[in-house]
């Protein structure tokens, strides 16, 4: 993303290597607990339904085989829940779906086999030192651990839609008397596409970063970018 987009737009985005922009929005650490948590009871209510299973095969299998099964079946669940479910088309276990979540890589797209189980086996580590999950915490993208080693990070399935609230035309175009990039015009005509969202206090703030350009500040910035926008929307 341009300098110039970065100083009107704080949505996070991720260039890739072909040009493309896409919009990445982070899921927070505090509502993927929580679907951890769901995800635990899943766990659980398998393992007691497999456990009612054993039990009545018992007789057929004898003790021994039973409990080997159980086992067997705490180990697969315990290690390559997460891992299924993360390579599954949803890329998200059932807690995270139900909060719209989804697990990718740092460019968007699927994990591979290799990153989910790197970033739920390190789960393990973080199971014996509390402190390590608290990495998210301080992470912009609220990478854990496991997220670092695997270069993932989840994100929400869902896009948000920023509403696009025209601000009001100036009076007056303000002609362009200096040779813009394509990212300088990008910034000014986003600014009057968007700037009907924001309040007076925000504009202001935003316009301050386009003063190199328009030569003012305040109240009198936030004119002359409309009115240059305006101008550069005439010239179309």
């Amino acid at each position: 993303m341009s300098v110039a987009e970065q100083r009107i737009d704080t949505l996070q985005r991720v260039e890739l290597a072909e040009g493309i922009e896409i919009h990445l929005r982070a899921a927070g650490p505090f509502l993927r607990l929580v679907a951890y948590l769901i995800d635990l009871l899943v766990e659980l209510a398998l393992l007691a339904v497999l456990g009612l299973i054993i039990n009545v095969a018992f007789p057929v299998l004898g003790e021994n085989v039973g409990q080997a099964f159980y086992l067997l079946a705490v180990f697969v669940i315990w290690w390559f829940y997460h891992v299924i479910f993360e390579l599954s088309p949803w890329g998200a276990t059932v807690g995270k779906r139900a909060f719209g979540m989804r697990v990718v890589n740092e460019a968007g797209g699927a994990v591979t086999m290799g990153q989910s189980m790197i970033r739920n086996f390190i789960r393990g580590v973080e199971c014996v030192l509390p402190f390590v999950p608290l990495i998210a915490f301080f992470n912009p993208r609220f990478q854990r651990l496991g997220d670092l080693a695997a270069g993932s990070l989840v994100v929400y399935s869902r896009p948000r839609k920023d509403p696009i609230v025209p601000g009001p035309p100036p009076l007056n175009a303000i002609p362009v008397n200096v040779t813009l990039t394509r990212e300088e015009e990008a910034a000014i005509l986003s600014f009057r596409y968007r700037s009907g969202s924001w309040s007076a206090a925000r504009q202001v703030e935003l316009a301050n970063h386009l003063s190199g350009l328009t030569g003012e500040t305040g109240p009198k910035g936030v004119t002359r970018v409309l009115g240059m926008a305006h101008w550069l929307e005439e010239q179309r």
